[in-house]
């Protein structure tokens, strides 16, 4: 069984994802050998995935 990608359980889980890339880029930054490629690829992924959360969930307001 498939749930829908705006199914709030799944967007609640998307928006978990960001938190975790948040402390793992906090983690990264706190090391004396920071790895500014793997930082850089962080931030990007987390843009998308914002900007990914925000398309989601303008889709599920219009569907309401």
């Amino acid at each position: 069984m498939c749930l829908p990608i705006t199914d709030p359980t799944m967007l609640g889980w998307l928006k978990n994802q960001l938190r975790v890339l948040d402390a793992w880029q906090a983690e990264l930054v706190c090391r004396g050998e920071s790895d500014l490629e793997t930082l850089e690829r962080l931030d990007r992924h987390q843009t998308w995935l914002m900007s990914e959360i925000v398309r989601l969930e303008a889709e599920d307001s219009r569907a309401a």
